[in-house]
């Protein structure tokens, strides 16, 4: 099934031991293992997933610079981004382009890596990271995911 919708948000945080606590402690929401192959820290951050409650956090690595550092020191923690579900997300980042949008980063997993990142969850994983101006301001991923049944 492709799901669709708001996939999850992402949420920039200092401490992500405390932010995992926190929405443990709030939501219930139970994070996957953390992944120890250099993708996230290629963007000078560490990575939390939790699938079910839909959260992305993220947290800038010590003394690396980093999009989300430098927003952070900026603005603050909180919401720094929308993941959502299309049908097509070649064709959604077609239609963000058609609106000024380009790409920054693109992920498009085989089988192998999203049994390894992604906890064996999906048959699909491919997401495309915008920067979108008004009236969003604010990073979305266009994403494709299609669950493992």
């Amino acid at each position: 099934m492709k799901q669709k919708g708001i996939n999850r948000i992402v949420i920039a945080v200092w401490n992500l031991t405390e932010a995992k606590s926190y929405f443990e402690q709030l939501l219930g929401a139970e994070f996957a293992p953390e992944n120890t192959d250099g993708e996230a820290a290629s963007f000078g951050v560490q990575v939390a997933m939790a699938w079910e409650a839909g959260i992305e956090l993220v947290s800038p690595l010590p003394e690396v610079p980093s999009r989300i550092r430098d927003d952070m020191e900026e603005t603050g923690e909180g919401i720094k981004g929308v993941v959502f579900a299309v049908e097509d997300a070649d064709s959604a980042m077609e239609s963000g382009e058609k609106l000024g949008m380009s790409s920054h980063y693109h992920l498009d997993y085989s089988t192998e890596q999203i049994d390894e990142k992604c906890q064996g969850r999906f048959d699909m994983y491919k997401e495309y990271f915008v920067v979108a101006g008004a009236p969003l301001n604010t990073t979305i991923l266009f994403g494709e995911f299609i669950e493992r049944s």
